[in-house]
């Protein structure tokens, strides 16, 4: 099915004329299937049966880099990894040796002929991005010593290139010369759809595990149980450090469309590493492992839900009843005297004691109106100056006494 629809695509290219080319480049930025068919072909190409299918490819891709079209030119770039993995694993391709090294050499030089180079500067935090603001920094990295040491980054610039063109690839520049595509390619890698992101994946681990026993990929995951990777019959690839390198930025970027085959990649790239004892592979492998460990968005296993319960010792306005229910009134004693007459306080957030008490200074601010006033007993004295009504004098003292405390 895939070769069919490969050999229809390649007679169609060649019937078009130069005025057709700019439209069919449009169409096939969004011919999908192509794309999974030439990945499945490229991938394993001993499962289909035209010999020179991989010959056709080739020249297909190389016009479309030569067409001068930015889309067909992004069309041909997204098969880099797949071209390259099929060179490694298989040098008897001649085609598609031939078209690693036109790609290679037409992509380190310029419009103009000239060596390219390509700058970028390494993040500083020094300047606000996105991601911080230098304003809020601690006082110890806003000392004049501290700040001068984070601003250095800005001056120094990370340059690729320049890099020689090669006429054919040998032992010496093979390694260089995938490295530096494999580069291309990682900054193209928004165009690429998901599935060519999944082959390539795919080829990275079947490049660093091949040749090695079942043993040492025994622990492999179900995500990447592909029976090509177990031929460890099959001769080691030689891989290099730098390679190892551009293969974890590879993966870095890849994780955000296909975790699981990512990590799984990246497992193996760690294991290869170890034992080619490559430090720096294994610390950047190690540091996007972490990261990756740590990232919601590039994490598989579900993360458990925090629930938030309400704690006992919370109040609310709904902790407040303002009368006292049935079940709130105490059990009294029938031996004692009962109080029925006496109604139920009210409960209120404060104690008793300061509510009587702040109700009492309420009531002194209150203005005194005449004839409500609240009229007292007489005391005892009153009483008796009353029952003695026989001395006039003295009666008429008394008396006006009980007034004055009446009134009072």
């Amino acid at each position: 099915m895939a070769d069919t629809l490969v050999l229809d695509w390649l007679d169609e290219f060649e019937s078009l004329t130069e005025s057709e080319i700019h439209t069919y480049s449009t169409e096939q930025e969004h011919n999908h299937e192509v794309m999974i068919a030439l990945y499945s072909i490229l991938y394993d190409p001993h499962k289909y049966k035209p010999d020179n299918l991989i010959d056709g490819i080739c020249q297909q891709l190389l016009n479309f880099y030569r067409s001068g079209e930015p889309h067909l030119k992004k069309f041909t770039m997204q098969f880099i990894p797949s071209l390259a993995f099929l060179h490694l694993t298989d040098k008897s391709q001649t085609s598609v040796q031939t078209l690693l090294v036109s790609l290679y050499n037409l992509e380190v030089i310029d419009s103009k002929g000239q060596p390219r180079t390509v700058s970028f500067r390494i993040p500083s935090i020094a300047q606000s991005s996105i991601y911080h603001d230098s304003s809020t920094l601690e006082s110890a990295f806003t000392a004049q010593n501290s700040l001068r040491r984070w601003e250095e980054c800005n001056s120094k610039l990370i340059s690729w290139g320049p890099l020689p063109q090669v006429e054919c690839l040998n032992a010496q520049n093979r390694q260089r010369v995938v490295t530096a595509l494999m580069f291309l390619y990682t900054r193209q890698m928004a165009d690429v759809i998901q599935q060519g992101i999944e082959f390539t994946c795919r080829g990275i681990s079947r490049i660093v595990t091949q040749g090695f026993s079942m043993s040492s990929v025994s622990n492999r995951s179900s995500c990447a149980s592909d029976s090509s990777l177990q031929h460890s019959s099959l001769p080691r690839v030689p891989v290099s450090g730098p390679l190892l390198i551009e293969l974890c930025h590879l993966i870095y970027h890849a994780a955000e469309r296909c975790a699981a085959m990512a990590i799984q990649a990246l497992h193996d790239v760690i294991q290869r590493a170890s034992y080619e004892c490559y430090a720096e592979v294994l610390l950047a492998g190690n540091a996007i492992k972490n990261l990756m460990h740590h990232s919601p968005t590039v994490s598989a296993a579900p993360r458990p839900s925090h629930s938030h319960g309400v704690s006992k010792s919370m109040i609310t306005n709904a902790s407040f009843r303002t009368k006292k229910l049935p079940d709130d009134i105490p059990i009294q004693d029938p031996n004692q005297t009962t109080q029925s007459e006496v109604p139920l306080d009210s409960i209120t957030e404060e104690h008793e004691d300061g509510d009587k008490k702040s109700k009492a200074g309420a009531l002194k601010h209150l203005p005194k109106l005449p004839g409500l006033s609240k009229k007292h007993k007489q005391n005892k004295q009153g009483e008796q100056v009353e029952m003695a009504g026989g001395d006039q004098e003295k009666g008429n003292v008394e008396i006006n006494h009980a007034v004055h405390v009446s009134a009072v």
